[in-house]
């Protein structure tokens, strides 16, 4: 084994992480390879102590400090004004102009129907927070890829940064929006495998080699994210302190335990009633995303309309978060559901991810392409919540994006009766049905169509699968009445048409169409990931330690 010094001398690095809440107390018997792992933990640590850490002992310290370090603002959901949410051209600067764009010149854009579903549902996330945007910049202003003073002029440290600041805000938005890319997801997914201890040691060792990282811990269907800047070992825990930015000037503790291998966050979130909850879980819960999975390029998997055998994905967002919505997928072979403090999936093959913020902020699910029958419904918490507002969205992989908005959980969890599925899908069509109690919007995007329809209560449009280059739709209503199926092309144009459907005198289906206006945009910016000399953010002066590295 190799052995390498650091020097953390008021290290120039700015970390910063985020968060956006029941608890898991089981234990496990300490094993052989737990003790292994507890031994190499401990050969990294010294036998200082860091009272501005609390008791214990350091392991590892970057400097960061609470007051200099972190946003004086705390985390926030979507915001009134549109400049501070999800844009084009957010769009644009993570996936380029002609991914998003129909073709044309580089200073407009054209939305694609899909990128404008999207620009629907990750609006709707943001409502849960944009704690991982958040953790994300602040771990640049750690690493020097970001100065505070290219946001506010004459600003050098990240707490003089006001929350109205524009440019800010399109900052925070683009790294949040990064946790739902592929290219990340799929290296946050590795490190969830790997147990508490196991990502403390990585965590140490990342420190040591100026690895910029947030940490997620997740609790049912909703995750959080926050910003680890030292490790300290205080009796049977390793202690991972971290900036939670829904606390902002306050250092909050992530205790690891060496006997258990489990992780507990204490006293971070408060429930309805007011008392403190703790998160607290095991391997599949805790996480580390470093900043290199965050450069791109990313592939835009919505983009287009897909006709191959890709899994069928599911997405759930709430309006709010206090009143959300959670998920019931019923299919022949098994059952998926989540709850406000669990998710439960028995059927093969199927996979969520959920997304950092209050109530889950954005659930994806995948189902496999050749699970042909299934149905989506959605409850809330209890009756005495309203009916949640959500987006809900399905991305068939032989279909059009079918997105559906409104005041659609009526269920009640753990009630037995169940209305009518909203969404119903067979080899044959997909089947949106409305509340009975109120209306629900509809929105088709294929090709270069998005087409809108306003669904009466209890009223039902089905869909059918691509053939032909072409979708064809029915409407079917309340008191039974059904129009014929319609075709919709999907040819390729050079604009959007958005067409709205609606029903004639005669009770046949019409089109209306309008063009999708441009709209000004930039070029696409990729963001900077050289690491830039930083200057001292605190006086502190500790003496160097030695980090173990791997052969």
């Amino acid at each position: 084994m190799r052995r390498s010094r650091l020097a953390l001398i008021a290290l120039s690095l700015v970390f910063a992480g985020s968060a956006c809440s029941n608890t898991s107390t089981a234990t496990s018997p300490t094993t052989p390879d737990t003790k292994a792992l507890v031994k190499q933990i401990l050969s990294h640590c010294t036998d200082l102590a860091a009272p501005e850490l609390g008791e214990g002992v350091l392991c590892i310290d970057n400097g960061f400090r609470m007051k200099s370090d972190d946003f004086s603002f705390k985390n926030w959901g979507r915001s009134l004004s549109a400049e501070g949410n999800v844009t084009a051209q957010t769009l644009i600067d993570l996936f380029g102009h002609d991914s998003v764009c129909v073709a044309g010149p580089q200073d407009t854009c054209v939305l694609r129907p899909t990128a404008i579903q999207k620009l629907e549902e990750w609006n709707t996330a943001l409502n849960g927070g944009r704690c991982e945007g958040l953790a994300a910049l602040s771990t640049r202003f750690l690493l020097r890829m970001d100065s505070p003073s290219t946001f506010q002029t004459n600003v050098t440290s990240v707490s003089a940064l006001r929350q109205d600041n524009k440019k800010l805000n399109s900052s925070v938005v683009y790294w949040w929006a990064t946790q739902f890319l592929n290219e990340v997801t799929d290296h946050a997914a590795t490190s969830r495998g790997l147990s508490p201890l196991r990502l403390v040691d990585d965590l140490i060792q990342g420190i040591a080699h100026s690895v910029g990282y947030t940490v997620g811990i997740y609790n049912g269907p909703s995750g959080h994210s926050l910003t680890p800047f030292a490790v300290t070992q205080r009796g049977e825990d390793f202690v991972i302190h971290v900036y939670d930015n829904n606390h902002p000037g306050e250092r909050f503790e992530l205790l690891v335990n060496s006997r258990t291998n489990k992780w507990r966050y204490p006293n971070a979130f408060r429930d309805v009633d007011g008392s403190f909850i703790t998160w607290s879980g095991g391997t599949g819960s805790l996480e580390l995303t470093a900043m290199s999975t965050r450069k791109g390029p990313f592939q835009c998997s919505f983009c287009n309309t897909s006709l191959t055998n890709s899994p069928h994905v599911i997405t759930l967002a709430s309006r709010d978060n206090r009143a959300a919505g959670f998920i019931e997928i019923t299919t022949d072979e098994g059952v998926l559901r989540t709850s406000p403090t669990a998710i439960e999936n028995s059927i093969p093959g199927a996979n969520v991810s959920i997304g950092k913020g209050s109530g889950g902020g954005l659930i994806t699910i995948s189902l496999p392409s050749a699970l042909n029958n299934f149905d989506v419904r959605l409850v809330r918490v209890s009756q005495d919540v309203p009916a949640a507002d959500v987006v809900l969205g399905l991305r068939r992989s032989d279909g059009a994006s079918i997105q559906v908005t409104g005041n659609l959980a009526h269920d009640v969890l753990n009630k037995k009766n169940r209305s009518t599925a909203l969404i119903s899908v067979t080899s044959d069509e997909t089947a949106v049905h409305a509340p009975i109690e109120n209306i629900a919007r509809l929105s088709l995007s294929a090709g270069s169509q998005i087409s809108r329809r306003v669904l009466n209560a209890g009223e039902t449009m089905a869909v059918k699968p691509i053939s032909a280059n072409s979708i064809e739709v029915s409407v079917k209503g309340a008191n039974g009445s059904e129009t014929p199926f319609v075709p919709i092309s999907l040819t390729t144009q050079t604009a959007t048409t958005e067409l709205i459907v609606s029903l004639d005198d005669t009770g046949q289906l019409t089109f209306l169409p309008s063009r999708i206006a441009p709209i000004q945009v930039n070029a696409q910016q990729p963001p900077n990931f050289t690491a830039g000399k930083a200057a001292p953010t605190t006086s502190t002066t500790i003496p160097s330690i030695e980090i173990s590295e791997p052969d």
